[in-house]
């Protein structure tokens, strides 16, 4: 299992708390399921988290547009995650909104995993070993 060295450990903070103050500031996150959906509860994101698996993407797209314009998909980036991201980007251009891919796949990069789920556990391995 390889951790991220100390500048991807910054960067991917840097990351984090721009989405922290995103989600505090009503975005909403599309992640794929409960588990995702936990990974980003344990990073401290607050806001709401929506998981993908509980409707269909244009009944979620439709639900998510009353609420707000900014929109964070947060899939894996494996074959199941990448169809679902571009299923709900469809759905939310179709309704005007053009969600934010690119945090979740930076994230993810950053943390070199390709499941939103091992995102906190990467992160917090990763802090044991990064010496500042």
């Amino acid at each position: 299992m390889s951790y991220m060295g100390t500048r991807e450990l910054l960067e991917f903070e840097k990351e984090l708390k721009d989405l922290m103050e995103r989600s505090n500031d009503g975005a909403v996150i599309v992640v794929e399921g409960f588990r995702d959906r936990e990974s980003l509860r344990l990073l401290g994101i607050r806001g709401r988290i929506v998981e993908s698996s509980s409707s269909p993407s244009d009944i979620l797209a439709e639900e998510i547009c009353r609420i707000t314009k900014d929109v964070i998909i947060f899939t894996d980036s494996d074959r199941s995650g990448i169809s679902l991201q571009r299923r709900l980007v469809r759905a939310f251009e179709c309704r005007g909104i053009k969600p934010d891919v690119k945090t979740g796949k930076k994230m993810l990069s950053l943390c070199k995993v390709n499941n939103v789920e091992l995102l906190a556990l990467r992160y917090y391995k990763s802090l044991e070993f990064v010496k500042f």
